[in-house]
């Protein structure tokens, strides 16, 4: 049986203090190491994807012993790389199974009364402006309800939490750590599955599109997609050196 991790902020390499530019920043590192090294980015890519499955399946409690993540992650690659220079074989990627999130997401049609879509803009609107904000954890956890659920779906492609987040506060502080106080990180309104949303982009690059569920004017679900492969129509008109 899966049981849900409880979210404990104060343990080394949780993810309150992990923003999404150092996540973006962490994944273009690799590639452009591996791409250097081997010359191809198709190869590269396998290797990105194999250094991360390589960090999932440690262990939580060894995770948070890796004090500096990103060059744990670089040394992986960049072994990865020389293996496959020496003839080694990698062992193909080992992708995190989850569910699609758009599967779940609120829409906006006939059946939905006007009132209900104009909350639910005005909920997206204060879900953006609190992770904006300067206190956005207290901002943000008004806005939720009490059993409110994270989901993250990374693929395996970046570094992300596997199990739920729940909680108002450790929602609130997960959500505010990872989109907010980054100067190159921006949110904007969008249309998703039909319904508001946002796009969250780094450096103008979209790195993330999160959808919410809500109930009595509050935020029950927050589905955050931050898979590379998820994003690509969003990414299709961006400069794809980004």
């Amino acid at each position: 049986m899966n049981v849900t991790q409880p979210f404990e902020p104060d343990r080394p390499g949780r993810w309150s203090d992990v923003g999404i530019s150092t996540i973006v920043g962490e994944r273009r590192l690799l590639g452009a190491i591996a791409e250097r090294l081997l010359g191809s980015a198709r190869d590269a890519e396998d290797v990105v994807q194999e250094t991360y499955a390589r960090w999932y399946a440690m262990p939580e409690d060894l995770q948070d012993e890796v004090g500096w993540p990103t060059a744990w992650l670089t040394s992986v690659a960049s072994r990865l790389c020389f293996e496959r220079l020496n003839g080694a074989r990698v062992s193909p990627p080992l992708l995190a199974e989850s569910r699609h999130p758009g599967e779940h997401a609120p829409r906006s049609g006939p059946m939905t009364p006007p009132g209900a879509v104009h909350r639910y803009d005005r909920i997206v609107q204060a879900f953006k402006m609190a992770c904006e904000g300067t206190d956005g954890v207290g901002e943000l956890t008004v806005l939720l309800a009490p059993d409110v659920t994270v989901i993250t779906d990374s693929g395996g492609r970046v570094r992300a939490p596997l199990q739920p987040i729940t909680g108002a506060e450790q929602v609130a502080r997960f959500v505010v750590g990872l989109f907010g106080g980054q100067a190159d990180v921006t949110l904007v309104e969008a249309s998703i599955n039909g319904g508001p949303g946002l796009v969250v982009r780094v450096d103008g690059a979209t790195a993330a599109v999160v959808m919410l569920r809500t109930c009595d004017d509050r935020i029950q679900d927050v589905w955050i997609v931050m898979n590379p492969e998820k994003l690509r129509a969003w990414r299709r008109d961006e400069d794809p050196r980004r």
